[in-house]
């Protein structure tokens, strides 16, 4: 009898002892399966091959192929360079980087921009201090007075005719709106020539960019609205650098006729680059220099930074915006494109109405 007992107590130890080890070896599995969840989670930030939308698709191409018939005015391209045209082109390669340097090229900073960028995010600014900023440009006086008088702006039937009232109506937001735009639309003004549409195309595509830019980081958060829209621009703004270097290059060989194809190749190569040198150059922030560096790397959109994100959407839906108003692209299929690069419907209609106004006050 005794026997029996002890027997029965070691059975009942023993399936005790195995119940506990069961219940640890399932409490060390989830732990592990939590522990992995948790890096998977953390991994997300980590870019993964296959993982999102890439960069570049040849939808993405298509598009920026389109822009570029449109500001050359050619229905084609053929991209068999050889010749003189191809020493142009390593030429414009070699000096790409130096041209930024070069005042025939490269337009400075604008004066006024540090000092209006600093009154605007300053909240001990006065108004009175903003008009005798703007009254030291008169372009850009005369852009306030005209976006205050846009049908965007003004409330009353009354047209706004002095300064300090346009900087009432325009508000700080309508200000930096206003501001980068104002004072870099004489860069983009070529002299007469060879492809004369490029200056006035590659312009909208600039206004379309930087508004769709500042809607994307609004939208997104995380990005400081002006600062996007500002660095949206110069993407197109170092087409503009290209444009002038190439034409100087070709000016080296007499005789010979401008190829569309040399301009474009080195935009497509350069402009990257030549954007991030221009950043540098005007000493802008790290986070705009990163920005514009992960264009340069051509990291996938879903891994970018929220600037960087708010450059990469501005500049595409400034390209088939303008697509859009020549009928060359139709309106739902850009916005399918944009979602398909990685833009949730609400934010792709918000940033798509701002570049498809921008160019239009």
């Amino acid at each position: 009898m005794t026997l029996t007992i002890i027997l029965i107590a070691a059975m009942i130890g023993l399936a005790v002892f195995m119940f506990g080890m069961r219940g640890s070896a399932s409490s060390s599995k989830r732990a592990s399966v939590a522990a992995e969840s948790r890096s998977e989670t953390h991994a997300i930030a980590i870019p993964r091959i296959g993982d999102g939308p890439p960069f570049e698709t040849e939808a993405t191409a298509s598009a920026y192929a389109e822009c570029y018939k449109l500001a050359f005015s050619v229905p084609g391209f053929d991209y068999a360079i050889s010749g003189q045209h191809a020493e142009i082109l390593q030429k414009v390669n070699q000096n790409a980087a130096a041209a930024v340097h070069q005042r025939e090229y490269f337009p400075r900073r604008p004066m006024l921009l540090p000092k209006l960028m600093q009154a605007l995010n300053d909240d001990e600014s006065t108004r009175r201090e903003l008009v005798q900023l703007i009254l030291e440009d008169p372009a850009l006086a005369g852009s306030a007075l005209q976006r205050a008088n846009s049908a965007a702006y003004r409330y009353s039937p009354e047209p706004v005719d002095s300064l300090d009232r346009a900087v009432v109506v325009l508000g700080t937001d309508g200000l930096r709106s206003l501001l980068a735009t104002a004072l870099l639309q004489p860069v983009f003004r070529q002299p007469k020539g060879h492809f004369d549409h490029f200056a006035t195309v590659t312009w909208e595509h600039a206004q379309r960019t930087a508004a769709a830019a500042e809607a994307c980081a609004r939208s997104i958060g995380n990005a400081d609205p002006f600062i996007a829209q500002l660095i949206g621009l110069l993407g197109p703004l170092a087409r503009i650098v290209l444009f002038r270097l190439t034409m100087e290059t070709y000016r080296e060989y007499p005789g010979l006729e401008p190829r569309a194809e040399v301009f474009i190749r080195g935009m497509q190569m350069q402009a990257p680059n030549v954007a991030g040198f221009i950043a540098a150059t005007w000493e802008l922030s790290d986070p705009s220099i990163r920005a514009l560096q992960e264009q340069t790397d051509k990291v996938p959109p879903g891994y970018m930074s929220p600037l960087g994100q708010a450059v990469y959407f501005g500049e595409l839906s400034g390209a088939l915006t303008l697509l859009a108003r020549r009928g060359t692209y139709s309106e739902e299929g850009a916005q399918t494109l944009l979602m398909e690069q990685g833009l949730t419907r609400r934010i792709t209609q918000e940033i798509w109405q701002a570049a498809h106004k921008a160019a239009e006050e």
